[in-house]
């Protein structure tokens, strides 16, 4: 039955769905994509990991604590 409910009708059920439930389908989802593309993606992600740890440990990147990231994150976006 989804084959025929085109994408708008489906995020309008999704939008219905609790937190929980939506985190939910978000690892069905993951799960359903293409085994190999997953694995690339999550090797790039700990190789990104691992290098702005290197970096913050050898002092090339800064560290700034959460209230500060997330203030000046609200401040880049009402730019």
């Amino acid at each position: 039955m989804i084959a025929c409910m085109s994408l708008a009708s489906i995020q309008s059920e999704i939008e219905k769905l609790e937190p929980a439930e939506r985190a939910a389908l978000i690892d069905v989802l993951w799960e359903s994509l293409d085994e190999g593309r997953i694995k690339e993606i999550e090797s790039r992600w700990v190789a990104e990991s691992e290098d702005r740890i290197d970096a913050f440990e050898s002092g090339d990147l800064p560290a700034v604590d959460g209230p500060t990231a997330i203030a000046e994150l609200r401040s880049s976006l009402t730019k």
